[in-house]
């Protein structure tokens, strides 16, 4: 278990070039275990956990990140690699055009900045709008496996917001602006589905995915044209999830709407100033907080007493560790020094677990060749796989920290 954790962890072993050279697995258990009791006798924190420390490895993790999503895209298919097993070598049949459109949105940004990230953004625009965009009288939508999800419409309109191909792609970004104002009712709720599956669903439960993507695709949308009718239908959404999330806390509790409503009510606050958004956030992340790892995994965010959240996952885990960069921000915003010191201990908690589930350097017990895992984020300590989603939202959690802790 030493040896796994140390080969695919950010660990300071691997920076001296004796360790690093070939030599048996026997011998580097060894070696590691013998620095590391020597490391811990000498100080009580192990150096690679330091704030400082943490902080000086996020830039290159996000980096070696970017290099597995760009790495793994196919220009043939105009898609990601949606999910592998680097251990064994099997690829996965599955596809999700919501995990894929999230890849796409961070190759989106990425483009901005990237000749090479900008020529494979192209192709993949160019494939998504050709097979899975579809247009009726309402608006935009997504249409993959006979289902339209109000997550992956949502998340093309984010896509094409952060394009540098937006004057290109104008048009379509109105139509799904559009199809999403059709899903949300008068109460200011959203429904599920553009075009309903065949099975049946929990939409309640899917909501709580999809209703803060959906919200934060309508702030962006206005951050992006300055049109009042999504502001608008932005806040009377929010206000509905509000109380829905936030004043029925107790009842309607799940963790997956927290990081999505946190980063849309953050865009919120700074665009009204209303306090109640930045309160929302609070409370959502306090709560939240709760199944935070201190103790065993350190960093994570599961609770063995609440096994109805899920089961660890990185995606998970990253996509919380990226919501509360924004509750972290909105503390500092209004002051709130204690909420500040709380989050920012909390979130390079969650950094350190991240950090210790991508994997860093070439394998020699693994069949596939470097780039298809390097950079990537293992599920679990135990689930040596790689989705699509778990290194995009890695990327946009390490991206905002980033911004926060220059």
């Amino acid at each position: 278990v030493m040896y796994t954790a140390l080969s695919t962890a950010h660990s300071p072993l691997y920076t001296l070039p004796w360790y690093a050279s070939a030599m048996s697995k026997r011998t580097h258990y060894i070696l590691a275990a013998a620095l590391s009791i020597l490391i811990a006798g000498i100080i009580a924190l192990p150096r690679p956990y330091t704030k400082a420390a943490l902080r000086a490895q996020v830039p290159p993790a996000r980096a070696l990140a970017l290099t597995w999503l760009v790495e793994n895209f196919t220009p043939q298919t105009g898609l990601f690699t949606y999910a592998l097993n680097p251990q064994t070598g099997e690829f996965s049949l599955k596809q999700n055009a919501l995990r894929q459109l999230m890849a796409s949105r961070v190759l989106a940004q990425e483009a901005t900045r990237d000749e090479r990230a900008l020529a494979l953004h192209k192709v993949n625009l160019e494939y998504v709008l050709k097979n899975w965009y579809r247009e009726d009288n309402n608006g935009g939508y997504v249409l993959f496996s006979n289902k339209s999800k109000l997550g992956a419409n949502a998340m093309l309109l984010r896509t094409l917001i952060d394009s540098p191909l937006y004057g290109t792609v104008e048009k379509e970004a109105r139509a799904l602006a559009r199809g999403i104002l059709s899903l949300q009712q008068q109460d200011g709720s959203f429904r599920a589905w553009y075009v309903e599956p065949s099975y049946a669903y929990d939409e309640a439960y899917i909501l709580t995915f999809y209703s803060g993507e959906a919200l934060l695709a309508l702030v962006e949308y206005y951050e992006k044209t300055g049109d009042e009718t999504y502001l608008r239908a932005a806040t009377r959404a929010a206000d509905f999830y509000l109380n829905e999330y936030v004043v029925r806390i107790d009842e309607n509790y799940y963790p997956a709407y927290v990081p999505w409503h946190s980063i849309a009510l953050n865009k919120l606050y700074k665009i009204t100033a209303d306090a109640k958004y930045a309160n929302a956030i609070f409370i959502m992340t306090d709560k939240l907080l709760e199944i935070q790892d201190t103790d065993t995994v350190i960093g994570r965010f599961y609770n063995p007493a609440t096994p109805q959240y899920g089961r660890p996952h990185v995606a998970s885990d990253a996509v919380y560790t990226e919501g509360l960069t924004y509750a972290y921000e909105v503390a500092q915003l209004v002051g709130d020094s204690v909420r500040a010191g709380a989050y920012e201990r909390a979130l390079w908690r969650a950094v350190r677990n991240l950090l210790s589930l991508q994997y860093t350097h070439e394998r020699d017990d693994f069949p596939l060749p470097a780039y298809t895992y390097v950079g990537g984020f293992r599920t679990n300590l135990t689930d040596p796989a790689i989705r699509v989603d778990n290194v995009q939202h890695a990327i946009d959690a390490l991206t905002k920290i980033s911004t926060l802790f220059p």
